[in-house]
């Protein structure tokens, strides 16, 4: 901010002509700068002049503190600067620099000559603050001075009317400066109604600023308040440093006491121990520094002593309860290895006892059109029990067809008992909790064998895989047995087991192995062959081995390897199974705490469709399928039937089916075989034909399976 400065004006009022008064107002209006007015918003009246016309003399009996002007006394903003006692008449503000004192001999036309040429210099602009001024203070020497005629001279006091001329041209002057006045004083205001609004701002922060000042206050008296009981605490402290230097003090004298005292004695035997002195004076000042370090070394002893003492105590009750704790462990962990054997003994000698190949019978549920006109009943089928299945012949049935494997009751009634039935109404979620025994036992290192028989379109590929895209309440067998087998991997890691996971996939196809998870090199050539002289365990060549850690590494390659397998289209079903795929998962266990270790193979075969070739009624191509898959499901049947009589020579080498299923149906193995039937009327003889095979697989015996230890 500029430094504000009061002035006081002059102001020339004309109040009738030949008559020229001049008055002095006294003001406060603070001036900013040269040539800067700062006016109240209202300053616009005071600074009017009021002229009046007339031929009447002004009253000489005007006083001090009487106004020539009403507007001025009038207008409440001029009395908020002037006061009442000070307000005579009307004032301008102004700075030094519009002080321009005229002659007396200056007239109007001069004043006129002078702002043609400021007008001609500065073109249309208006004139300057500056210019203003002075024009103000000519005005107010030239009212005050008699006037003069153009020429100069002054006019006789007779010519009225030359005067008067002079005086009308000096106001018509004095009008058109008062016009270029107000619009300088119009600016003016706009800047007082700035300064007003930031005025009122700086208040607002005063007033604030105020606040903020009254709550220092309040701090510093709060903190003028913890000062003194600091200053109090701090005087008892002082004094009882000063008590302790006291009493250094008196016990520094009585040393000196002390001192001085063995002084004396010091010269009274000076004269006798003169030679002794030096010598004695050492050994007691070594002997002082011997006793010190003495005893501060026997304070540390004892110290360190107590210490060792409690730490002691502190291990021996924490070994005590570390050894209590291994102990337990130790016992716990044996205890649930010992209870993992005895749960293996356990489901061995279970599924022993239900015998080594189980048959399980799974009659699928009506599905599209031949839902029509029968409800989903099967009126050909009874179900009396989950081990009996009772099928019925509604036409006539010739009498030689009954054979001795199964009886065969009056109404053309046949009735069959397996391990287990399934009605259509089963779900996959049942059928795979009755063979999750036997998945179990492949990770306890036993080879397990899971085979789907029966007719094309029965559900042997559904039982076993599942729809491609198929929902988790539809999944098969086999990416239910994997999820179970890394399930329980994961369980059986905190009892010290690793296992090791490979995963093989083939398919049999017109007698030759073509491998699923490879790249269908037609030049490359799979074989069978003994992997051990002295066992039946056997491994084909060149086959794609895959390594798996998860379980959706092994449904990819189910996914791969169902997109690869060979189907047709044959009377019986549109996408028939034309080939049977084995689908092979090798476990290798191995427990890092009893060193333990076992191996096992979970196999799980969906074999093609075992329909007759007049069934089928297969031509060119399917026919060259059909004879190979009836001559491998025969030879099965056969190596059975040799393995039922204990024969001594079991033809596994006739088909690459029981070549490759030698060691599950050897004796070696815990085999499950599902026989699927379609629930159709018009298939009654190949579901007979089926039933009738499977009820010779259920009589079979084949030994007990041996667990494979590494």
């Amino acid at each position: 901010m500029e430094k504000v400065n009061e002035k006081v004006c002059e102001k020339t009022v004309i109040e009738k002509p030949g008559n020229v008064k001049s008055l002095k107002i006294p003001s406060r209006l603070p001036v900013l700068g040269c040539g800067s007015f700062k006016t109240e918003s209202n300053i616009t009246q005071v600074c009017k002049r009021k002229i009046v016309h007339g031929t009447e003399q002004p009253s000489k009996k005007a006083k001090l503190g009487t106004s020539v002007f009403p507007e001025v006394d009038d207008n409440p903003l001029v009395s908020k600067f002037v006061p009442p006692s000070k307000a005579v008449t009307s004032s301008y503000v102004c700075d030094n620099s519009c002080r321009m004192p005229l002659s007396r001999k200056t007239s109007a036309k001069d004043i006129h000559a002078k702002d043609k040429e400021n007008a001609k210099a500065g073109g249309n602009l208006p004139p300057s603050k500056t210019s203003v001024n002075s024009l103000i203070s000519k005005m107010s020497h030239n009212a005050a001075l008699p006037v003069q005629s153009n020429g100069g001279k002054k006019r006789p006091a007779w010519d009225t009317k030359g005067r008067l001329e002079d005086m009308e041209q000096a106001m018509a002057i004095n009008l058109q400066q008062n016009s270029s006045l107000q619009q300088q004083i119009s600016s003016s205001n706009e800047r007082i109604a700035l300064l007003e609004s930031m005025n009122s701002q700086l208040t607002g922060a005063i007033k604030q600023k105020e606040m903020q000042s009254d709550e220092a206050s309040g701090e510093i008296q709060i903190l003028l308040e913890k000062i003194k009981e600091n200053e109090s605490d701090l005087q008892s402290i002082k004094s009882k440093w000063k008590q302790q230097v006291e009493e250094l003090e008196l016990v520094n004298k009585n040393l000196e006491r002390q001192k001085s005292g063995f002084e004396d004695e010091l010269m009274t035997v000076q004269v006798q121990c003169k030679e002794l002195k030096s010598a004695l004076s050492q050994m007691t000042s070594s002997q002082t520094i011997l006793e010190t370090q003495l005893s501060s070394m026997k304070t540390s002893l004892l110290s360190s002593q107590s210490i060792i003492c409690d730490r002691d105590k502190e291990i021996v009750s924490l070994k005590d309860a570390v050894a209590s704790h291994i102990q337990t462990i130790f016992e716990l962990n044996a205890k649930m290895r010992s209870d993992e054997n005895i749960r293996r003994k356990l489901l061995n000698s279970i599924l022993e006892l239900k015998g080594n190949i189980r048959v399980f019978c799974r009659v699928r549920p009506f599905v599209g059109d031949e839902l029509l006109g029968n409800d989903g009943e099967i009126p050909h089928m009874h179900f009396p029990d989950s081990e009996s299945l009772e099928l019925e012949k509604l036409a006539e049935i010739n009498a030689n067809e009954s054979v001795a494997a199964f009886r065969k009751a009056v109404n053309n009634k046949y009735e069959f008992t397996f391990d287990r039935v399934f009605p259509p109404s089963s779900l996959q979620a049942d059928v795979f909790d009755e063979i999750s025994q036997l998945v179990q036992s492949s990770l306890d290192g036993y080879n397990v064998c899971i085979f789907a028989y029966g007719q094309t379109g029965s559900g042997k590929t559904y039982t076993m895989e599942g729809p491609l895209d198929s929902s988790v309440t539809e999944q098969g067998m086999i990416p239910r047995a994997v999820e179970q087998v890394f399930q329980s991997c994961d369980e059986l890691t905190a009892k010290g087991w690793q296992y090791d996971f490979e995963v093989t996939y083939l398919e049999i196809y017109n007698e030759t192995i073509q491998d699923l998870l490879g790249n269908n090199k037609k030049d490359v050539k799979h074989e069978i062959r003994l992997a051990n002289p002295n066992s039946n365990e056997v491994y084909v060549t060149n086959l794609t081995i895959n390594k798996v850690t998860t379980q959706q590494q092994t449904f990819d390659l189910l996914q791969k390897a169902a997109l690869n397998r060979s189907v047709a289209e044959t009377k019986c079903n549109e996408r028939s199974s034309r080939s049977h795929s084995i689908f092979r998962l090798k476990i290798t266990g191995q427990n890092y705490v009893t060193t333990e270790s076992c191996s096992g193979l979970l196999n799980f075969i969906d074999l093609a469709g075992s329909e007759r070739l007049k069934e089928s009624a297969a031509q060119g191509q399917r026919l060259k399928e059909t004879q190979n898959i009836n001559k491998s499901l025969a030879t099965l049947g056969n190596v059975i039937m040799a393995l039922a009589n204990k024969e001594a020579h079991v033809p596994y080498r006739n088909s690459k089916l029981t070549h490759l299923l030698q060691n599950c149906l050897g004796g070696s193995s815990k085999t499950l075989m599902f026989v699927n039937v379609s629930p159709k009327e018009d298939c009654f003889h190949e579901t007979l034909n089926s039933l009738r095979f499977a009820t010779k697989v259920n009589e079979c015996n084949i030994g007990t399976a041996q667990k494979k230890l590494k």
